[in-house]
């Protein structure tokens, strides 16, 4: 089981804070600096450009390529991905792979057949909502800009994507979950910090918070359902993946937080239809999930978060493993 994993460590709140605060540090500061180093210099050496003041992802605003600009963005993610990863063992004394998946090993055909469902739902999706004028969009095919935009979109965003799964639905989930005891309520609280800490993306400032929000935290619940029904990150982790991949190369709207030379500019936009088509797609991908994969009843979600009993072969092992530490 996934969520119980956390009991095989220790989970005294002094551990959290160092983890949360390590992670921090490296992301947000030390993964940062690249990106604002180039900002910087780059206004020192032309000070009439003009950034949007309200975007810090408004690379053309620092004279900055919108490859390069995203290549700096990802940074963050992946030194918080690492960071997180190495030092699950040291900090809480439990495996690294505890935060990912309740089996033994990482789960690809269910990552990638995550990402070849959603894909294939998305561009069903975005040739009705192109087709009918829901979506209007123009192209701007580049060949050479194109396939450097796929190849670091395949390289980093699964980085990107990686660090917020394991870190809402996997760490944060289960650190809610050995607190309140209950799936459901682990599940929402992930789900509403993972929207919240969206609400300064450029998005929200275009749309409104009460269209663009509910996108976020819908994502957070899907991806936490998937996460619980399946025993695992794979599912969600290939889902929001290739949703990310799948925008940076072919959508792309000045009010994006991903900037990026996408094959197509959309020009005009529904977020209320979008939105709806969210939840729609979700649903459908819920149900072939559940279906292939066997998932249990819904109640399951609604179940409590119980830390495994302690058997004799496990304190057989733990008295032999004393034994062995004081003999070493």
């Amino acid at each position: 089981m996934f969520l119980e994993r956390v009991y095989e460590g220790k989970n005294d709140i002094g551990r959290w804070i160092a983890m949360l605060i390590i992670v921090l540090i490296f992301s947000q500061l030390v993964g940062a600096l690249p990106l604002s180093i180039m900002m910087f210099l780059n206004l020192t050496d032309n000070p009439d450009l003009e950034p949007d003041p309200q975007n810090y992802f408004d690379f053309a605003g620092y004279d900055i390529s919108p490859l390069t600009g995203l290549v700096l963005m990802m940074i963050p993610f992946v030194l918080g991905l690492l960071s997180l990863l190495l030092l699950i063992k040291p900090i809480h004394e439990r495996p690294m792979l505890s935060v990912i998946t309740g089996t033994s090993s990482f789960r690809w055909k269910k990552f990638f057949w995550g990402a070849g469902v959603w894909f294939i739902l998305l561009t069903i999706y975005s040739i009705f909502a192109t087709t009918t004028g829901i979506q209007k969009v123009e192209l701007q095919f580049n060949p050479l800009t194109l396939i450097s935009l796929v190849a670091v979109s395949m390289i980093f965003l699964p980085f990107q994507t990686g660090f917020e799964e394991v870190l809402f639905r996997g760490y944060l989930m289960q650190g809610f979950a050995a607190f309140v005891k209950y799936k459901w309520i682990a599940l929402l609280i992930s789900a509403f910090i993972f929207g919240a800490l969206h609400f300064w993306n450029p998005e929200v400032r275009q749309y409104g918070a009460m269209i663009a929000m509910p996108q976020y935290i819908w994502f957070g619940i899907f991806f936490g359902i998937c996460t619980l029904m399946d025993e695992g990150l794979e599912l969600a982790w290939g889902v929001h993946a290739i949703n990310n991949i799948f925008l940076s190369i072919f959508f792309t709207q000045d009010s994006s937080a991903l900037q990026t030379p996408a094959l197509y500019r959309i020009t005009a936009f529904n977020p209320l239809f979008d939105l709806i088509a969210l939840i729609t797609l979700s649903a459908v991908f819920i149900l072939f999930a559940r279906k292939k994969f066997k998932w249990p009843e819904w109640k399951y979600l609604l179940a409590k978060v119980d830390k495994p009993a302690v058997t004799e072969e496990d304190l057989s092992l733990e008295y032999i493993e004393n034994e062995y530490d004081e003999y070493e």
